[in-house]
């Protein structure tokens, strides 16, 4: 992507990112949101201590030979585009909150074939929904499916790996 275009998307000047490329200023947290945001990445902010486990999930989901389709893209893109609108529609709001990290992780996460079958079943639901809104309960039962396919995905056998913990409950101790 060229300065120009890039500077296009983000609204900053490409005098400005030039200066960035280059390295001669150092983008501030706005300039570096409306780039990421240009560049359709996330930014996204995790204690230190949790970085390995951060990285285990990640390069996983690299050696897996999944990859990130277009249409994977589109599809977790029109489930959030739709719980942007529909978030009044939940009895609870944690279960809207719940969809949408689910959401966000699925968005980055690469799906095997059968994963990303269950999601487009999941989008077929809003189809239907356009015509016939959802019942809270079908819609905590949507929020419920779309957890459990993150679930999955996360914690899939990844080529007969040991399965590890992407997190602890306890703080380990330092000292030992």
């Amino acid at each position: 992507m060229s300065q120009r275009e890039l500077s296009a998307r983000s609204g900053l000047t490409q005098s400005h990112i030039s200066q960035i490329e280059r390295g001669t200023m150092e983008p501030g947290l706005s300039s570096l949101v409306d780039v990421a945001r240009a560049l359709d990445l996330e930014i996204v902010l995790a204690p230190k201590k949790r970085m390995p486990a951060i990285g285990n999930i990640l390069g996983s989901a690299s050696v897996t030979g999944d990859t990130l389709t277009s249409e994977q893209r589109k599809l977790v893109g029109r489930l959030e585009r739709w719980l942007a609108g529909g978030r009044d529609q939940f009895s609870i709001a944690s279960e809207a909150d719940t969809l949408k990290d689910s959401l966000a992780l699925l968005r980055h996460l690469p799906l095997s074939a059968d994963e990303l079958d269950r999601l487009r079943e999941a989008t077929l639901h809003l189809n239907r929904w356009q015509d016939d809104p959802p019942s809270r309960k079908e819609l905590s039962e949507f929020a419920h499916a779309v957890r459990q396919l993150r679930n999955a995905t996360v914690h899939r056998d990844r080529d007969g790996a040991v399965p590890r913990s992407a997190y602890a409950l306890e703080e380990e101790d330092d000292d030992a």
